[in-house]
């Protein structure tokens, strides 16, 4: 495959999450990347910042739905001092490899490694932001047995459930259900919370904008005020009473900003 934008890559589906900076600093310069050698005496901090337009901004140039094929979720998790591609090995910052990595992505294009995948499976590659936190290694579980299980006497294979991930267990309240009447108009709306969250939730179009308010409300453990707006164009939907058709929202996308927060998703 050819180095070209991903929106015309066949089978990368969506890049939920995509990071717009990842900088490194040295010692006497910033807003670069590590160049890849050994500092003998001490190691060199590395320093990053993300931007929720800047990652709206990228989903939207590079989103492509591929037909046919299956899905594999590719998830890249940013920690402090390196990143993850699901769950394999830790990779560094300051190794140059893993820089054009990050920077394919950053350019709205398919990382080479990844090439030979898309060509047979629709990939959605999801980013997670974890960069306060330093890489811990996951302890490996012990599996006695591999393969497909089959219950005796059964033609049906057992089906297993697949546990949560740490991410995914008591970090977050359970997701609220909304009431819908089916015999009236229906969209999904895609919502970004502040904590890196993405949910997908249908309302009806007669659900108003305070719905969508008290929806996300009840997705937060704490009570911080925040606005809703929309990603492209931007928007602050503070016109609450506004229905979602009044207020042109069918299948939008809606950020949750917290106040008085001038970079809810990242650092300066």
């Amino acid at each position: 495959m050819d180095n070209k934008s991903v929106k015309h890559s066949r089978g990368w589906t969506t890049a939920e999450h995509i990071m717009k900076d990842i900088d490194t600093r040295g010692s006497d310069k910033d807003d670069t990347w590590c160049d890849g050698t050994e500092n003998e005496e001490e190691e060199v901090p590395i320093r990053r910042s993300f931007s929720v337009e800047d990652l709206l901004d990228e989903v939207e140039k590079i989103s492509n739905v591929a037909s046919g094929g299956s899905k594999v979720k590719v998830v890249v998790r940013l920690w402090k001092d390196g990143f993850t591609l699901n769950d394999e090995e830790f990779r560094s910052y300051s190794v140059q490899e893993n820089q054009d990595f990050l920077e394919a992505i950053k350019r709205g294009e398919l990382p080479v490694e990844l090439e030979s995948r898309a060509e047979e499976e629709e990939l959605e590659v999801n980013v997670e932001d974890l960069t306060e936190e330093a890489y811990v290694p996951r302890k490996k579980t012990f599996h006695p047995f591999s393969g497909p299980g089959y219950r005796l006497g059964s033609v049906a294979p057992r089906v297993v459930v697949r546990s949560p991930s740490v991410h995914e267990e008591g970090e977050f309240l359970p997701i609220p259900m909304i009431t819908l009447d089916h015999g009236l108009p229906v969209t999904s709306l895609q919502i970004w919370l502040a904590d890196g969250r993405r949910l997908v939730q249908r309302f009806n179009l007669s659900h108003r904008i305070s719905d969508v308010h008290d929806y996300v409300q009840r997705c937060q453990r704490n009570g911080s005020p925040f606005i809703l707006t929309t990603s492209l164009p931007f928007r602050e939907l503070r016109e609450e009473e506004l229905s979602l058709e009044q207020a042109d929202l069918a299948n939008a996308v809606i950020v949750q900003r917290p106040l008085n927060t001038e970079a809810p998703f990242g650092h300066s």
